[in-house]
């Protein structure tokens, strides 16, 4: 019994918490670093299955590696789709015939998306658009290829929306095409920018 009671006062007196605080903390990083690996499993399955051994090292990688990985592959989707739209939309060059015939879907699917998008936030010279209501409510439009072939006819008119509204789905759906790339791209340099990073890191630390 005394065992017991001694064993009772020693929890009530703190002694004990830190073995139950560590439990928490490891099974936080397990799930964290579980998250990652199902998340780069998700982006490397869209490779082609050729290219996909390349990609193989980051299910073991460090975690440096794998958040580096993960930072590049979201930097390049957004640094080429605002690149693209600025030279898409301040030199003219629209390669809308090359990137319909050959990548219609995307095109297709892009447009749509930037044509409700725009509509529901009130950008690009669109009227902002409440939940449940068509942005633009014509025959055809929910036709993924007539509401494209819609909004180009709209664009080659001098609607100025449209214009943007084109040049940023084309921007977007090349950005996709471009995806086999970015990843190679990415792993190529995760190890590069792994080690910035942890430099930085370490910089930041120890100011």
């Amino acid at each position: 019994m005394l065992p017991r009671i001694r064993i009772l006062a020693r929890w009530r007196a703190g002694k004990t918490p830190s073995r139950s605080l560590a439990f928490p903390t490891a099974r936080f990083q397990s799930s964290q670093s579980t998250a990652q690996g199902s998340r780069i499993d998700r982006i490397t399955s869209k490779l082609p299955r050729r290219l996909q051994k390349y990609t193989n090292g980051l299910r073991n990688a460090p975690v440096s590696h794998v958040v580096s990985f993960l930072i590049l592959h979201e930097l390049t989707a957004v640094v080429p789709l605002f690149v693209l739209f600025g030279f898409f939309h301040y030199t003219n060059y629209v390669p809308l015939g090359y990137m319909t015939e050959h990548f219609g879907n995307y095109v297709d699917s892009s447009v749509a998306k930037f044509e409700r998008y725009f509509s529901r936030k009130g950008w690009a010279g669109f009227e902002k658009q409440t939940e449940g209501v068509n942005s633009i409510p014509r025959a055809g439009s929910e036709d993924p290829e007539a509401r494209t072939e819609e909004a180009v006819q709209r664009w080659q008119s001098g609607d100025q929306k449209y214009k943007i509204v084109v040049e940023v789905a084309l921007a977007y759906a090349l950005t996709k095409v471009l995806l086999p790339v970015r990843i190679i791209g990415s792993v190529w340099a995760t190890p590069w920018f792994a080690n910035v990073m942890v430099r930085l890191r370490s910089k930041v630390l120890g100011k």
